[in-house]
């Protein structure tokens, strides 16, 4: 049978990186890098080149499903598309005549890609509360960055191609991201650019540094402090620049004083003398422009202070706003109607969610979501009102922290509804199965590079009965009697024709260029004085955030306070600091477990530790032990890696029964964001006590 190769967006992580699928009837056979697209090279990460074992994995969901056994147990029989959207609707108005509207949650987790449509769809129901992974994934740092630079920033970019030096900050653009991130690093480090990284961990990013700082994780905050102390004493800050477009900055000023070299050093572990120099090369061979990861430096329960400290660093230098800084001058990307990070949609009455009182200063900067960490004791009834229905798109618990708390708590729904590729351990609750399609199933538009419009056709022909989300959701609204989108949508072809509006192209021009095409309507360029100015309450760069003031809440300084994540843990019981989900290149939180291609490249999951702390506890190289935090032990196999920090362990997460959120306090919260402290919370190391020996004692 003749071999055919076709272009394809992969979709796996979340991204949109082009690959080449050889099929044979219909079929594919091997996945490669495309090499014909523009901004395509033929680049393939590991986890694309696993695209066959994902796609016909035996967990994919084909055909909608209804539960026969009870909640947990994974007993499902097939029925109809029509069975399963009646149950469902009637479920959902049903819940909302007896309880109100808002007594339903609708979440969001992987992919992103529709919800601006999740939120109408939730709008036109009738509920706030409208939650996404988010709540543990990039929307802390958007927060911390809107307190600096304004509302409607959400995570600024460093200028790439342009910046004379580039701090990496907690960010392994080589692993994550590793086709398109990796590129435009491996592209700055061939210009020369002076490097800087910040990572407790040695990867194959901070081979390339001139400067590579290892703080203890969650200690960022305070080194970003003592690098600001430096360039002020040093008077390496842009004074007129400051003056021009800053707000607070004596007060800010008077407060990093406090962190003196020595200070830092005994907090961070950091050498006092390597991180004057990062500060002086950061400050004096500008442009300079800070690279930050949505995750790492944010889960920590001092997470947002930290991460505003770090910002910061630009607007102290003036690299703010400007050519080879932060937030660049020039044009920009097409905009997409309709599309995650494009379009954020106000919910109705935000103010009734469950979130609103304990995170405010999330219900001002993120008011298009629910903060939902404290999903089980909203599940549980423990807000000001019980989640009766959950109706969820990807769904996975285990991005929480203690999700058997959330197990016992999804007993409490009188009604679940899980749409998805895969059978989870989230879908084994459900009532309600609905299977999705996978990116190669359904036509797409992206925007490849800086502003190539690209069309992409279904690349394979759908498996089963799959339906891509959007269709899922207008078959919902319209047995509700409601249509979405402004103007209206009936059918996924028209919503990609309205995705494509503010460009001026329609989808028939767009599918008669494969190749792709520019926009019509090009997008704007924006110059530096437009971009400072920045929508904070005081119309500049705020050092003292004026919204966080506003919370009158504990922990929402407006400086950006050091808080030490040690003083709140038993360390004395716990003394190893526990980070989880630092990255690896063969897997994606849960997703790449069921991949055997993946899952063979390591035993996973492992303790990874030093091999100085694995003498000090005599603990051999895949040694089985167990490894206890406050909140419960586990057993897994110890990984000797001298790319640790002494004194710190990394565990991967997700791993079903070894997922090592299990063992998180899912109380030890970010005030500000409420996100979990999983890269800062403590454990012990014991050995494990053989039967043997238990039978003697």
């Amino acid at each position: 049978m003749e071999i055919t190769i076709t272009p394809a967006i992969c979709g796996f992580c979340g991204g949109s990186c082009l690959v080449d699928l050889h099929l044979q009837d219909g079929k594919i056979v091997k996945v490669e890098g495309n090499k014909t697209l523009p901004f395509s090279d033929g680049r393939l990460c590991v986890k694309g080149a696993a695209l066959k074992q994902a796609t016909y994995s035996p967990d994919r969901l084909l055909y909608p499903m209804k539960r026969v056994g009870n909640r947990g147990e994974g007993r499902f029989e097939r029925i109809s598309w029509e069975e399963a959207l009646d149950t469902i609707v009637e479920k959902m108005e049903d819940t909302k005549e007896k309880y109100g509207a808002k007594s339903t949650m609708v979440y969001v987790g992987h992919p992103k890609w529709f919800r601006p449509y999740l939120t109408d769809f939730a709008n036109h129901y009738g509920t706030p509360n409208v939650g996404s992974e988010s709540s543990t994934c990039a929307y802390a740092l958007m927060l911390a960055c809107k307190c600096c630079f304004g509302s409607d920033v959400f995570m600024p970019q460093p200028d790439m191609r342009r910046c004379k030096t580039l701090l990496i900050w907690g960010v392994n653009p080589l692993y994550s991201n590793s086709v398109k991130g990796g590129k435009g690093f491996l592209g700055a480090v061939e210009r020369g650019v002076n490097v800087i990284v910040v990572d407790p961990r040695c990867t194959p990013t901070t081979e390339h540094a001139a400067l590579h700082l290892r703080p203890i994780p969650g200690t960022d905050g305070a080194l970003a402090l003592g690098m600001a102390r430096v360039m002020i004493t040093e008077d390496l800050y842009d004074k007129d620049y400051i003056e021009k477009y800053t707000y607070g900055f004596e007060e800010y000023k008077e407060y990093v004083m406090e962190f003196t070299p020595e200070k830092v050093e005994k907090i961070t572990g950091v050498p006092a003398g390597n991180m004057i120099k990062a500060a002086r090369l950061f400050a004096s061979e500008k442009p300079s422009a800070i690279m930050t990861s949505a995750s790492p430096v944010v889960h920590n329960i001092n997470g947002v202070q930290n991460a505003r400290a770090i910002e910061l660093l630009s607007a102290l230098t003036g690299n703010y706003g400007m050519p080879g800084g932060v937030m660049a001058p020039g044009p920009g990307r097409p905009r997409m109607k309709g599309a995650f990070m494009n379009d954020w949609m106000q919910r109705v009455d935000p103010d009734q969610d469950l979130s609103h009182d304990q995170f405010p200063a999330w219900r001002k900067l993120i008011y298009y979501e629910t903060q939902v960490t404290r999903i089980a004791d909203y599940l549980e009834g423990k807000g000001e009102y019980p989640i009766r229905t959950l109706l969820a798109f990807g769904m996975n618990h285990h991005m929480w922290p203690r999700p058997d708390r959330i197990e016992d708590a999804m007993q409490n729904l009188d009604f679940f509804v899980n749409v998805d590729m895969y059978m989870n351990d989230t879908c084994k609750y459900a009532d309600i199965l609905l299977p999705a399609a996978t990116s190669l199933e359904r036509e797409q538009v992206e925007i490849l590079g800086p502003n190539i419009l690209y069309y992409q056709p279904e690349a394979i022909q759908p498996m089963g009965e799959v339906k891509n989300d959007i269709e899922i959701l207008l078959e919902l609204s319209s047995r509700m009697g409601f249509s979405l989108g402004d103007p209206q949508i009936h059918s996924y072809e028209e919503y990609l024709d309205s995705l494509l509006s503010p460009t001026g192209v329609t989808l028939a021009e767009l599918k008669e260029h494969p190749e792709g095409m520019q926009p019509k309507n090009p997008a704007k360029v924006r110059t530096s004085e437009q971009i400072l100015q920045v929508k904070t309450p005081s119309g500049k760069i705020e050092f003292v955030s004026q919204v966080l003031e506003s919370c009158k809440k504990p922990g929402h300084e407006g400086l950006p306070i050091y808080r030490d994540f040690r003083e709140q843990l038993p360390m004395e019981e716990y003394p190893l600091i526990l980070a989880t989900g630092s990255r690896k290149p063969q897997l994606f939180h849960s997703r790449t477990y069921r991949l055997p291609w993946l899952a063979n490249l390591e035993g996973t999951p492992v303790i990874d530790i030093h091999p100085e702390d694995a003498r000090k506890l005599s603990l051999e190289n895949g040694e089985e032990v167990v490894l206890r935090t406050p909140v419960g032990a586990m057993e897994l196999s110890v990984n000797l890696d001298s790319s640790c920090l002494p004194g710190v362990v990394n565990v991967y997460h997700g791993a079903g029964e070894k997922d090592i959120n299990y063992l998180v306090d899912d109380k030890y919260l970010d005030p500000i964001s409420g996100f979990p402290g999983y890269k800062s919370y403590c454990c012990r190391i014991e050995k494990k006590v053989m039967e043997n020996e238990q039978s003697k004692m």
